[in-house]
């Protein structure tokens, strides 16, 4: 009973950074209707800036490469003054980060806005590895650390004052935002922003002053766990998992539940770890990291649309999708010139070119998922991943060689895409968004972490790809990178394009189209909208799967750092930048990979701008969010092509009648007959 209650204690410090994040993510839903992802990297920011001033008495500007440090004392800032400045940092990052990226997106789709705060998040993260170093830093406690003695417990007195303060943080906002002036103009412009424009009151003034408060509440979160936890870019910024569940808990709406979530999902972790630690017989790691994700897992698909709906000053518009010409024709082009490049490239450029054939995979299951349905995932590479995984266990235990075992761990990621698909029946956008992003972080420390399945850190042997005695891989003795293997994977890719042109031209695409512009509307029309979701993940995660076998076999083995939720992220980022909607997106999406592709791999080459990839890659997506949610690729002509045994699929699975009403055209649904 003892060790019980010490443990329930010890789980007030996590609940508590927990429940100060959620506030802070509340706050912002709540003023301007954005559910930042960014919002753990900003704390992550504002705790670097905290230590450095506090231990090194530096000053740090959020920006690379310019000069980017103010040095103020050789023996650093006194406890008081470096909190004071921090949240002076914290409020003037917030209201920059607002007046830039978020405000110029109010009239945008979830979509564009979830991809522009990934963008700030991958911004943050990279700007933090490049000013502070990969390294955990750490600091002197700053709440009281003694020890009390309570019913014979020893009790940290640092816990205490964490959970107190989390919630009078809560009382405190709970009664801002019901008793006062302020509190009642952000719940009128929360409810309607054409409402609080007829009232008078400028609904972006209010958003950003909220805006502000949610990210100094962030950097108050960023303060207060630098002393209990390793300050790393990494950790910190995946505590957005966390937080996102205990605002789904409290349901984007009650502060005091926020606080007392956060505190309850704090001890559940802590409780599990004592628990797991009593019994060795039970798996040991990832269990209490995994619980975020099944309570996300369970809102979602029990609650559904748990998010408050927020009145909109215009219709969003979505990507545009562009529509394939003549696909046959120009995939044999493609694989001509293809074949080419890699014939005349060598060496590292070589390698790299592979590379982008590969993401160009990756991004294909994105243009399908996200693209065409207009569902938003985050853990394409935990799909990958697995499948990664997959054919290097069947290879090695079951003897199953190439293509069977290419074939076999293909496939096996489109269960795992069903599963986490299946929320996406009663969500959509962001709420998605929340469910994949929970869901690859679960699968990297339940799986890809977990040595009974993936190896441990040393990976999993993935044998050579042979095909009737030839040897098709990437390497032979010497010889590396083959071109056969870079000819086999492009013609693997290209013919995965040829089938997403040819979804997209047929009627089956034509309905995935309508479910992106309109649920209601394609339901009335006849589409079954729940089948043609789980199509569309089913194909993706297929798809997603299929690259991540080719990446095992161009690396030659398999490990968990190879397929991590940033990994997912950076692919959303770059698909998106290029183009989601269109298979030339994808294309120039994987050249333009940050840190393998062919084009950066060129750029860090010649130019020497290696480091600075993870940077641009934030910034060109966030930009991209704000001016050209289209992206950079060409769009492609419109063009017709024959039904296929892909289209016939699915029209039996989805189910049609009537007419489609798909944005930018007007379809005409053909019968079954004529499908047959």
């Amino acid at each position: 009973m003892t060790e019980t209650m010490l443990f329930l204690v010890l789980g007030f410090g996590a609940g508590a950074i927990y429940g100060i994040l959620a506030l802070g993510l509340v706050l912002k839903y709540r003023a301007a209707g954005v559910v930042d992802f960014a919002h753990g990297a900003v704390a992550m920011m504002c705790a670097f800036q905290f230590v450095s001033l506090r231990d090194d008495g530096d000053f740090t500007f959020p920006w690379p490469v310019l000069p980017h440090t103010l040095h103020i004392s050789d023996t650093g800032v006194p406890l008081p003054t470096s909190i004071a400045w921090t949240l002076i940092f914290s409020a003037l990052l917030g209201a920059l980060l607002y007046y830039v990226v978020y405000r110029p997106l109010q009239r945008s789709t979830p979509l564009t806005k979830v991809c522009a705060s990934v963008g700030v998040m991958l911004y943050l993260q990279a700007t933090a590895v490049l000013n502070y170093g990969t390294s955990g830093r750490s600091t002197a406690p700053v709440l009281p650390s003694s020890t009390i003695t309570i019913a014979g417990v020893p009790i940290p007195t640092d816990r205490l004052w964490l959970s107190a303060l989390v919630v009078l943080l809560a009382l405190v906002l709970a009664y801002v935002y019901r008793r006062t002036l302020f509190g009642l103009r952000t719940r009128a412009g929360a409810e309607s922003d054409v409402g609080s424009a007829v009232m008078g009151l400028s609904s972006t003034r209010i958003a950003m002053q909220n805006w502000i408060l949610a990210t100094v509440l962030a950097g108050v979160s960023g303060i207060l766990l630098s002393p209990i936890s390793n300050l790393d870019p990494t950790s910190y910024t995946l505590f957005i998992v966390p937080a996102l569940c205990v605002a789904l808990l409290a349901g984007f709406r009650s502060f005091i539940g926020t606080a007392l979530a956060g505190l309850a999902l704090g001890m559940a972790q802590s409780q599990i770890v004592h628990i797991l630690s009593s019994h060795q017989n039970l798996p040991q790691q990832g269990i209490s990291e995994g619980i975020p994700f099944l309570v996300i897992l369970v809102i979602m698909t029990w609650r559904g649309r748990s998010l408050i709906p927020r009145g909109e000053l215009a219709d969003p518009d979505y990507p545009k999708v562009g529509r394939p010409s003549a696909p046959f024709k120009t995939a044999l082009l493609t694989l001509i010139a293809g074949s080419v490049v890699l014939m005349l490239l060598h060496g590292s450029l070589k390698a790299a070119f592979m590379t982008s054939i590969i993401w160009t995979c990756l991004a294909l299951s994105l243009v399908v998922l996200t693209g065409f349905v207009g569902q938003v995932s985050l853990a394409q590479l935990s799909f990958a991943g697995f499948s990664g995984f997959i054919v290097a266990r069947v290879s090695a235990d079951l003897g199953i060689n190439f293509p069977l075992s290419l074939l076999i761990a293909s496939v096996a990621a489109v269960p795992l895409g069903l599963l986490i698909g299946l929320p996406a029946l009663r969500v959509r956008g962001v709420n998605l968004a929340i469910v994949t992003l929970a869901a690859g972080s679960a699968l990297d420390v339940l799986l890809f972490n977990n040595a009974k399945f993936s190896g441990g850190d040393s990976g999993l042997t993935v044998p050579t790809p042979t095909f009737m005695g030839f040897n098709l891989g990437i390497a032979s003795g010497p010889d590396y990178p083959r071109t056969i293997f870079g000819v086999l994977i492009l013609a693997i890719v290209i013919g995965v394009g040829v089938v997403v042109a040819r979804l997209r031209n047929s009627s089956t695409g034509r309905m995935l189209l309508a479910v992106r512009s309109n649920e209601r509307a394609a339901a009335a029309s006849g589409i079954n909208v729940p089948r043609a979701k789980l199509l569309a993940f089913g194909i993706s995660s297929f798809i997603a799967g299929l690259g991540g076998v080719l990446l095992a076999y161009q690396q030659g083995s398999v490990s968990a750092s190879s397929f991590g939720v940033f990994q997912s992220l950076g692919l959303l980022a770059i698909a998106y930048v290029a183009g989601i909607g269109r298979i030339s997106g994808a294309v120039v999406a994987g050249l333009l990979l940050s840190g393998a592709g062919l084009m950066v791999s060129a750029f860090d080459k010649y130019l020497g701008l290696g480091i600075y990839q993870a940077v641009i890659a934030g910034i060109a997506l966030t930009l991209t969010a704000i001016q050209n949610p289209n992206g950079i690729a060409t769009p492609i002509p419109s063009g017709k092509s024959p039904a296929n045994a892909l289209e016939r699929w699915g029209h039996w699975l989805v189910g049609r009648g009537g007419h489609t009403a798909v944005a930018g055209e007007s379809q005409p649904v053909t019968s079954r007959q004529d499908a047959a």
